[in-house]
């Protein structure tokens, strides 16, 4: 147990030796005076060694050949004598060199006189003290009561304006057929009709072929007419032959008569239907 402390305290004392030789201050001094001297006379050399740099000569510029014979107009404009003054007759009938000596100044005009008292027409406030003031027995409620009493309300012209038109608006209403429909709706009425009836009329039918048109139904009916006449005449025409067809003539005048009562069969029954289109002529 004793060596075990003696080692221990022997370890601690050497950690504690060795702790003072590294806190040990130095016992060398440093010499500070002769340091600033040193940094100082560097300083100036580097100073000097910069001055002496700056005094060598620089570089001269590049400059064309081309131009080296060319004087300097600056150089001839300076280099020019003066101009001499010009004389006094320069100034002979020149702008504004006649026009006499200067105005004199504006002088203020002097403030006006006082007017006299005859003529002032306020009465001055001394004169106040002479006035005397007179009462008269005025009954000024009756006078009102009567004013109020013929007075007349006169209206504003809008006002009267609106009360016008009002009476006249009542006027016109009163002298109105009520339930006769007025003339101008009738009219636009049988215009709205005709309108869409020409609409109708001029709008392409899809059934009709390229080229073609609608024939009118005043004309298609008039076509019409003209063939059923035309069919009768032949009807008498033939009914009026002979029952014996002995002869040339008469059977070929009965076969014409035919054939164009088959054309007119043909025709009444295109020109019955509701829409004939007829071709254009181009």
């Amino acid at each position: 147990m004793k060596t075990h402390t003696a080692n221990t305290f022997s370890l601690q004392g050497a950690g504690f030796s060795n702790l003072q030789n590294h806190y040990r201050p130095d016992s060398r001094s440093k010499n500070h005076y002769a340091e600033n001297m040193r940094r100082i006379r560097s300083i100036q050399r580097q100073s000097k060694q910069k001055e002496n740099e700056s005094h060598q000569p620089v570089k001269a510029l590049w400059k064309s050949e081309k131009y080296s014979t060319v004087t300097s107009k600056i150089k001839d404009d300076i280099q020019k004598e003066p101009a001499t003054p010009r004389p006094h007759s320069a100034n002979f009938l020149r702008a504004h060199s006649r026009m006499g000596p200067p105005a004199l100044p504006v002088q203020n005009r002097p403030c006006s006189a006082e007017p006299p008292k005859e003529k002032l027409t306020i009465p001055i406030a001394s004169s106040a003290s002479d006035v005397k003031l007179t009462r008269h027995n005025f009954d000024f409620i009756k006078v009102n009561g009567i004013a109020a009493k013929n007075s007349k309300m006169f209206k504003s012209p809008s006002l009267t304006n609106l009360d016008e038109l009002k009476k006249k608006q009542d006027d016109e209403l009163k002298r109105y057929k009520k339930g006769v429909v007025p003339h101008y709706l009738i009219n636009r009425k049988d215009q709205w009709k005709k309108d869409e009836e020409d609409r109708i009329a001029n709008t392409p039918d899809p059934a009709m072929p390229p080229g073609h048109k609608v024939l009118p139904e005043n004309e298609r009916l008039q076509t019409l007419n003209l063939l059923k006449e035309r069919e009768r005449e032949l009807m008498k025409l033939l009914s009026a032959l002979p029952l014996r067809m002995d002869t040339f003539r008469l059977r070929t005048e009965k076969q014409e008569l035919e054939a164009k009562l088959s054309e007119i069969d043909e025709g009444k029954k295109i020109f019955s239907k509701p829409k004939v289109f007829v071709k254009i002529d181009s």
